[in-house]
């Protein structure tokens, strides 16, 4: 064999496909002609698919015409080079790339996502799998942290270390922490990137993170609100889906489609049968998938205000891991942008100063999913509302999307473009009752149109037409012959608990997730210009009508119902201001959050990211306010201690606000709301009327004015507190000491927002 000759084999999982000796400047035909060099068989493999040949040493690889060829994940469309231990897809047909030397020697990978072979290990090693091109086992997904776990190899035994990687190490399922033992046969998944240990090499379990689901006998049963009764949403549903197939779920009113695809992402389980992602049960093991799974909900997840770019780059800080480096955000973002075709709306935010058209809105909540670079894309009713040309370009965009190797599933109402996708499942009553290509739909339910389906399945029960489905030919074709014949691999069996130990403990506060919330909440705050400075204006536009209007001269006694009075309106408006601030602030993003809660984001870095802004922001207004009226009228006592106590008032009112909007599911409710909080602060204040007994307990532990006003009342001069009435009575009401009342004033404050996070985390039943 020359010096410039190469021999390539290609190789599946489990064994050779063809082995060729390549010369310089020829070319190997790859395909499922018999007479080609390399002869594949597989569902979409052309008779001449590509061509191979070697460029200055290295091996090339081309389509041929416009055939689907994919390497490591990633759709080719021209010639491109291609390295030891890269896997390509042709059609169906996956295989790895293993080259010789002319010496015969193996250029097969030391690592890469096609595998890792550990070979002989006469003494300890070290190999690290991460994103660096220089690890042991590089994996580039911005899925995987840049030094993300580490093998210890002796010649005894494997040992795998999860290095505090972002998105996990898993083995058999079940995230891991510290060193654990491999035992042959283990699944380990680095991020969404599953390999299985043989012993002796970490075999791909399938390209490039690629998803394969299957769904067997599906059902969900709830009690229905009105009968009390039991309700089928899905009935014994069977479907599977191949990696890079995009699928439209359509049916009836009710029928079960948003049911059925949050079945299949794992944000509502069924109540019985499986999902299997791979081979793997989705529901025991859905820590493993969850970085991986895109999911686009019918209303919009990204802030209006903000800059698109922006919007990205917040989302990537929160859902990439933390050593990914700026430029590399950067790089992702423009990927991302280039791929839904909004490069040139990237500088602008959604609604200002050039509104988004719909469509483009919907691309930007799919370029939010995108970001991560998901494997599987789950969109509910993403084309709703869109006009008809709108909605073909969202459907051609989801089918080039899967052309790129994702697994992409789409509920519809509209059913003019669902030609663009590969299949098409029609439910009715929460039955499956067609499974196959969209073209041929029409003629198996005997009607002209699509859209005549809807009708002719009013003339049967669901139960009859679910039985045709399972006696037609589709059912064989599409669902029981794409069916493994293996049993799905349990995430949380005893033996994945034996060899990866009881789940570690999720962190409860993440630094990084709180720092990247708050700016971006500042930046939502600093972009409705408008709002912000009618927030900032109410301070010092209530001071001064104060000031205007109350005279804290004459006799002892009027100065001391006049500073009473001030003292009285002072926390009622710092009050006013703190509820003010944040009773929109969760329920108007909730969108947002429910999504970003599913993925990433802890309940206290949130909590944190809105108390910050809204701290400084109730601190401006309560100084600005108390500075304008102590300037305006005779006021004297303590500017500091006062300060204090209107800003913690504030501060507690905040936290309720917070709360009110963390329980409501409206902008309108939460303004509807704020009568019902501000009212009780005025009458149980312990102000306008004297209280004792039981509505005294109950100000002193629900009532923010209470305390807040007698810590005000405390700050006035001794000659005014020692000042009594006829009857005996004290002018100014004082119950305690000013450090007293802060002090219970700042635990309400605790106790508000320990509230709003369990809001928050019932909340957590709809994400």
């Amino acid at each position: 064999m020359s010096q410039q000759q190469r021999e390539i084999e290609l190789k599946t999982s489990r064994q050779s496909v063809g082995r060729v000796a390549l010369v310089p400047d020829a070319e190997y035909l790859v395909g499922s002609d018999e007479g080609n060099p390399i002869n594949l068989r597989g569902n979409g493999v052309l008779p001449s698919h590509a061509k191979l040949y070697l460029r200055d040493g290295a091996l090339w690889v081309e389509p041929m015409a416009d055939a689907p060829v994919l390497v490591n994940g990633a759709a080719v469309t021209a010639g491109v080079p291609v390295n030891p231990g890269d896997w390509m897809a042709f059609g169906s047909a996956l295989v790895q790339v293993f080259l010789r030397d002319p010496l015969g020697v193996s250029g097969s990978p030391a690592g890469g996502e096609g595998g890792l072979h550990l070979g002989e290990r006469p003494a300890a090693q070290e190999i690290i799998v991460g994103r660096l091109a220089d690890c042991g086992l590089p994996i580039d997904s911005p899925l995987i942290s840049r030094e993300h776990a580490r093998l210890v190899c002796t010649p005894e035994q494997v040992w795998l270390e999860d290095l505090h990687s972002t998105n996990g190490t898993f083995v058999n399922g079940r995230r891991i922490e510290g060193r654990v033992a491999l035992t042959a046969g283990d699944r380990v998944s680095f991020a969404t990137f599953v390999f299985v240990f043989s012993g002796a090499a970490l075999e791909p379990a399938e390209l490039g993170g690629r998803v394969r689901v299957e769904a067997r006998g599906l059902a969900k049963q709830v009690i229905d609100r009105t009968t009390k009764q039991p309700r089928n949403l899905l009935s014994g549903i069977d479907l599977a889906i191949d990696p890079g197939e995009f699928v439209v779920i359509f049916g009836t009113s009710g029928s079960g489609k948003s049911t059925l695809l949050d079945a299949l992402n794992g944000r509502r389980p069924a109540s019985a049968g499986s999902v299997q992602y791979n081979g793997v049960d989705l529901y025991s093991s859905f820590d493993t998938f969850r970085a991986g799974i895109g999911y686009v909900p019918q209303q919009d997840i990204v802030h209006r205000k903000i800059r698109v770019r922006d919007a990205l780059r917040y989302t990537a800080r929160l859902r990439l891991p933390p050593d990914t480096s700026d430029e590399e955000i950067t790089a992702y973002i423009e990927r991302v942008l280039e791929r839904v075709g909004l490069q040139e709306k990237g500088d602008l935010a959604v609604d200002t100063p050039e509104p988004l058209s719909g469509g483009q809105l919907k691309r930007v909540s799919l370029a939010v999913e995108l970001v991560a670079n998901p494997n599987i894309l789950f969109l509910d009713e993403a084309t709703s509302g869109l006009d008809a040309g709108t909605d073909k370009k969202m459907m051609r965009l989801f089918a080039d999307l899967a052309a790129d190797g994702r697994t992409v599933i789409c509920v519809t109402h509209t059913l003019e473009n669902i030609d663009s996708c590969h299949l098409v499942a029609l439910l009715h009553q929460g039955h499956l009752v067609y499974y196959g290509p969209p073209e041929e739909a029409a003629a198996y339910f005997g009607v002209e149109r699509l859209s005549g389906v809807y009708e002719k399945l009013e003339t049967q029960d669901a139960e009859a037409w679910s039985a045709r489905f399972r006696a037609s030919p589709y059912y064989q074709r599409f669902v029981a012959a794409r069916m493994s014949q293996t049993p799905a691999v349990a995430g949380q069996g005893e033996a994945a608990q034996a060899v990866a130990g009881p789940p570690p403990r999720r962190s409860w506060f993440s630094l990084r997730q709180a720092a990247t919330l708050t700016s971006r909440y500042t930046n939502l705050l600093f972009s409705d210009r408008l709002n912000l400075l009618v927030l900032l204006l109410q301070a010092p536009i209530i001071a001064l009508v104060v000031g205007a209007i109350f005279d804290t001269s004459g006799t002892l006694l009027d100065r001391a119902k006049a500073e009473s009075q001030v003292a009285f309106v002072l926390v009622l408006s710092a009050i006013w201001f703190g509820c003010i601030n944040s009773a929109r602030e969760i329920v108007k993003e909730l969108p947002v959050y429910l999504r970003e809660r599913s993925v990433v984001v802890t309940i206290p870095a949130y909590i944190t990211s809105k108390l910050i802004p809204l701290a400084i922001l109730c601190a401006v207004q309560c100084a600005s306010f108390l500075g304008i009226v102590t300037l305006m009228i005779d006021f004297p006592g303590d500017f500091g201690e006062r300060f204090l106590t209107l800003f913690v008032a504030g501060l507690a009112a905040t936290g309720m606000g917070l709360l009110v909007s963390a329980f409501v599911n409206s902008n309108d409710k939460a303004i509807a709301a704020l009568p019902l909080l501000l009212i009780p602060q005025f009458i149980l204040s312990n102000s306008v009327v004297a209280l004792k007994g039981v509505s005294e307990t109950f100000a002193q532990l629900t009532v923010i004015a209470y305390w807040a006003l007698d810590a005000m009342h405390a700050t006035l001069e001794r000659a005014v507190l020692d000042l009594h009435q006829p009857n005996g009575d004290p002018v100014v009401t004082l119950t305690g000491s000013w450090s007293t009342d802060i002090a219970a004033t700042a635990g309400l404050a605790c106790v508000l927002v320990a509230a709003t996070v369990l809001a928050l985390k019932l909340k957590d039943r709809k994400v």
